[in-house]
C-alpha cells in the first residue's frame, strides 16, 4: 500500500491545502524570476519560511507518497537505451564517490566535534549523506542528538536546493524542463497505466526493504519498461509541477516546531559542514568531468550529499541526466545503509 488512507479530517485537508497553496506560490514566484528549478525551490522555500513563522504547514503522508511515486516515475521515463550504453563511463566517477564518501564521514564529524562540540554521535549522523531517512531511525535508537541530526539534514537539503540551481543560473545557458530527453510525451492512457503499475509495485518494494520504496520502486519498473523499448516517452509535463511542489513543501514543513533560536543555533554549528561537504564533492567532482567529459554540474549533483529523490528531481528540472545523478546517489545510499551498522555502536548513556 501507499500509505494508510484513513478519513481526513478537515484540520488536516485545510492544513494541506494551504501548505500546498504557499508552496504553489513560491514556486510560481521562482518561475516568474527566472530560477532554474522554480516549483521545487520555490516551494521548499515559502514552506520553510512559513514554518519558521510557526503557520501550521503539515502535508499528509499519502500525498507525500503519491508525490514521490509520480516523480519516481518521471525519473524512470527519461532512461532508455542511451543510458545504459553510458554505464561504461561510470566506474571512474563511482570510485570517486565512494572516496568522497570517506573522506565526508571523516572531516566533517572531526569538524562538528572541534569546533562546534558535538558528541561523536551526532558528529557521525550528521556527517551522514543523503539518507535522512536511515538516520534518524538509527540516530532514535542511539543515544544522540535525534532532532539536531534531522534539522541539519534537512538543512544541508535546503542548502542544496537553492545552492545548486543558483550556481546553474549564474553559470550556465539553461534549457527548459522536459528538455532534458529529445524523446515526444506519452499519451494520458498509457501514463495512467504506467502510474497505476507504479502504485501496484511499491507494496513489493516494501517487502524487497528497498530503500526510498515510493520512489526508487516507481523509478526501477519504468526505468526497465523504458530501457528495453517496451515503452517510449515521457510522462506528461502536467504531472511534473504538482509533483515538485508537493516534493518541495515536504522539505519545508520539516522545518515545522523549530523556534528561530534553535534553528540559528543549528545554522551557525551547521553551514560550517555543509559548506565543508558541499565544497569537498565539488573539488571530487570537477577532475571527474574533465576526464569522463560529464557536465561538471551533473558530476556535482551525483556526488551531492542531499536527500536521495530529491537530487535526481533536480537533475531532471536543470535539463540534465537525471539517471545518472540516481545511480550514483542510490549506490552511495545502499553503502551508506549496509555500512551504518557496522560504524555505529550504542554510546553509553549519559548520567
Amino acid at each position: 500500500m501507499i500509505g494508510a488512507l484513513p478519513r481526513p479530517s478537515w484540520r488536516a485537508l485545510g492544513l494541506a491545502a494551504m501548505t500546498l497553496a504557499i508552496g504553489a506560490s513560491g514556486g510560481l514566484v521562482f518561475d516568474l524570476l527566472g530560477m532554474p528549478a522554480a516549483y521545487l525551490a520555490g516551494s521548499m522555500l515559502a514552506v520553510a519560511l512559513g514554518a519558521l513563522a510557526k503557520a501550521p504547514v503539515d502535508l499528509p503522508m499519502p500525498l507525500r507518497n503519491i508525490a514521490f511515486v509520480v516523480l519516481g516515475a518521471i525519473i524512470g521515463a527519461t532512461m532508455d537505451k542511451r543510458t545504459l550504453q553510458s554505464l561504461p563511463e561510470w566506474p571512474i566517477s563511482l570510485a570517486v564517490l565512494m572516496i568522497g564518501l570517506v573522506l565526508l564521514m571523516t572531516l566533517v564529524p572531526y569538524y562538528l566535534q572541534r569546533i562546534h562540540g558535538f558528541d561523536r554521535g551526532t558528529a557521525r549522523m550528521c556527517a551522514v549523506p543523503g539518507a535522512l531517512g536511515v538516520v534518524v531511525v538509527m540516530a532514535m535508537e542511539l543515544n544522540v542528538d535525534a532532532r539536531r541530526v534531522a534539522i541539519l539534514h534537512t538543512l544541508r537539503l535546503a542548502v542544496l536546493l537553492m545552492l545548486i540551481p543558483g550556481v546553474v543560473a549564474m553559470s550556465y545557458e539553461m534549457r527548459d524542463v522536459g528538455m532534458a530527453s529529445d524523446k515526444l510525451e506519452m499519451g494520458w492512457p498509457m501514463s495512467l497505466l504506467l502510474i497505476a503499475a507504479c502504485f501496484a509495485v511499491v507494496p513489493v518494494a516494501r517487502l524487497a526493504r528497498v530503500p526510498s520504496p515510493t520512489f526508487i520502486g516507481p523509478m526501477f519498473l519504468v526505468g526497465a519498461l523504458s530501457m528495453t523499448g517496451l515503452v517510449d516517452g515521457l510522462l506528461p509535463s502536467d504531472l511534473l509541477w504538482p509533483a515538485l511542489i508537493v516534493s518541495g513543501s515536504v522539505v519545508g514543513a520539516r522545518f515545522a516546531g523549530t523556534t528561530l533560536s534553535y534553528m540559528w543555533q543549528s545554522l551557525k554549528a551547521g553551514m560550517g559542514g555543509i559548506f565543508l561537504a558541499v565544497l569537498m564533492m565539488g573539488l571530487l567532482a570537477w577532475p571527474v568531468a574533465e576526464i569522463t567529459q560529464i557536465p561538471f554540474i551533473q558530476v556535482w549533483l551525483a556526488y551531492a550529499p542531499g536527500g536521495f529523490d530529491a537530487m535526481p528531481v533536480l537533475a531532471f528540472s536543470l535539463g540534465l541526466d537525471p539517471a545518472y545523478v540516481a545511480g550514483h546517489q542510490l549506490i552511495r545510499l545502499m553503502a551508506i545503509s549496509f555500512a551504518i551498522p557496522f560504524l555505529f555502536r550504542p554510546l553509553p548513556e549519559k548520567i
